[in-house]
């Protein structure tokens, strides 16, 4: 007799929780407290931490594909570990380290984690972005227009930084969730269109309200590479007119939505202010592009790296570029291998993100955000950021399920 013979008809049934569905769960609330980092370890480690647990010996594989991927990570936090040598006796230096070879930890988890059950996955990851980013979005517009006794909390210098510690870091989080609402709008009809613009204004006016130059670059040049792998993604000429038609409108639109915010005095003040290419701590004796040559001399001479936090002190500055920390903090080992990942990631990205796989739209947004990540990255350090290896581990895991999607077509087409 089966299980659900012993109950009556009519009866209610015990609620169950299948086991995927409850690993499954565990990253959706990761990814979604991923909006509340003011303190560490934040949620999102924590619970992270639990998804390793979840899937450790079950429901995690490793093809073949992703191992060049998983060797230059271990080579670039070896690299890290061999400079912690020279000055392990420093303040915050082991932490640095133990916290970087984590962060790398959970690129390496979300490279496995969509190989399998890649559709549900990847739609898991965005939906559950999607809500952090509109939180934070959120909270940056309560915190800038002082709309609740915490404001003060959620605004550093006068920028929106949400629950985050830096508006520099917040406005970055938010580009990869922008990207799913936009192309979202690229192919919905009327009723749809209007439920996504809520959450897209939100995290809009987050990136906006952060007044960071850089997330501003950023979100409008992974749109523009995003359309423009989503149009050559588009099955039929009707589609892709349909794509422009609507990424002019949006255009217009977020015109209009600026125009509007800068008609608030304190907002075209500070924007007028950060609106330039370059600040005084940019160029000239003592900025950070100065300081990047000072910093390559350096690489020349040391080949193991001076150790993290130590060009600070050489200049009284961080370095601000995270391919020179690469080779600074982590010696040359460490920067081979984050040059040669990046590449690498590069390339195949490139290389698949127009397969014609279930998952390719989101393929094409996590791709097109990560690319311009990574080109920022030459002007700002990045190496720390959650979101940058949640990010990286997903290219990975996508270019993995698309080689097997590939392999199982032509299986298909032979038979």
């Amino acid at each position: 007799m089966s299980v659900v013979g012993t109950y009556e008809r009519g009866a209610p049934r015990p609620l169950t929780v299948s086991r995927e569905a409850l690993r499954e769960g565990v990253v959706w609330i990761a990814v979604v407290s991923s909006f509340f980092v003011m303190f560490e370890p934040a949620a999102y480690d924590l619970l992270i931490v639990g998804a390793f647990v979840l899937f450790a010996f079950t429901g995690l594989r490793l093809p073949r594909v992703l191992l060049p991927f998983l060797l230059l990570v271990i080579l670039y936090q070896l690299g890290a570990v061999v400079a912690l040598t020279k000055i392990y006796d420093q303040p915050k230096t082991i932490m640095w380290t133990i916290v970087g070879v984590f962060l790398a930890a959970t690129g390496v988890f979300f490279a496995l984690f969509v190989v399998d059950r890649t559709e549900e996955r990847a739609r898991l990851i965005s939906n559950a972005w999607v809500v952090a980013a509109s939180i934070s979005g959120a909270l940056a517009i309560i915190g800038y227009f002082r709309l609740a006794p915490f404001s003060e909390s959620l605004l550093l210098y006068g920028r929106a930084k949400g629950a985050f510690k830096d508006p520099n870091v917040y406005a970055p989080h938010l580009i990869f969730p922008a990207l799913i609402l936009i192309q979202r709008l690229y192919f919905a009809d009327l009723k749809r269109s209007l439920l996504t613009l809520v959450p897209l204004g939100l995290v809009v006016a987050g990136v906006l309200l952060s007044f960071s130059r850089g997330s501003w670059g950023h979100l409008v040049a992974s749109t523009a590479i995003m359309t423009a792998l989503t149009l050559l993604a588009a099955p039929s000429p009707g589609r892709r007119a349909r794509i422009l038609v609507t990424c002019v409108v949006a255009v217009a639109a977020a015109a209009l939505f600026i125009v509007a915010l800068l008609q608030i005095p304190s907002v075209e003040q500070l924007f007028l202010e950060r609106a330039v290419l370059e600040k005084s701590y940019d160029t000239g004796y003592g900025g950070r592009f100065t300081n990047h040559t000072i910093g390559w001399r350096v690489v020349l001479d040391q080949p193991f790296g001076i150790g993290i936090f130590q060009f600070s002190k050489l200049v009284g500055i961080d370095v601000h570029n995270t391919y020179l920390n690469g080779f600074l903090s982590y010696g040359w080992l460490g920067g081979v291998s984050l040059l040669a990942l990046t590449g690498l990631t590069a390339f195949f990205g490139l290389r698949y993100v127009l397969t014609p796989t279930p998952w390719r739209s989101v393929f094409i947004c996590a791709f097109s955000t990560w690319a311009v990540l990574m080109m920022e990255a030459a002007v700002i350090d990045v190496d720390h950021w959650r979101h940058q290896w949640a990010l990286l581990g997903m290219t990975w895991g996508f270019v993995a399920a698309n080689l097997a999607w590939e392999r199982r077509q032509s299986i298909q087409r032979n038979h």
